[in-house]
């Protein structure tokens, strides 16, 4: 990610629909313990059910929307790209490791700009 990427903020407010498709977007690029990932259409080969039993899945479910609310709150409150990945490594989740968290902004910059271009969704 380059210095202009870091520097982008959001050049609006997020309209219900661009929110939902950016945490889409977001939460693909988080990493998900194999279990986890197969209960919303992983890309592994065979497709588990697992129950709402698996600790390691529900872990997973609750650090990503814990997350992923709280990059949406910076984001309200106007930080940057670059503000984000930063606070995203800083709290050392299994779920966002530091290569998750520069591709969690690599996409966020990515669909800021075309937000701010006048594409989005």
């Amino acid at each position: 990610m380059n210095r202009q990427d870091r520097e982008l903020t959001a050049p609006r407010k997020l309209t219900n629909e661009e929110t939902t498709r950016l945490r889409s977007l977001l939460r693909s690029e988080l990493r998900f313990p194999p279990s986890a990932k197969d209960t919303h259409g992983g890309s592994g080969s065979s497709q588990v059910s697992i129950g709402s039993d698996d600790p390691l899945a529900q872990q997973a479910e609750e650090d990503a929307a814990d997350l992923l609310d709280y990059t949406f709150a910076m984001i309200a409150n106007g930080k940057d790209v670059g503000y984000v990945v930063e606070e995203l490594k800083s709290m050392e989740m299994d779920i966002c490791d530091g290569e998750a968290a520069e591709r969690m902004g690599g996409c966020l910059a990515k669909y800021l700009r075309e937000i701010g271009e006048g594409g989005g969704s």
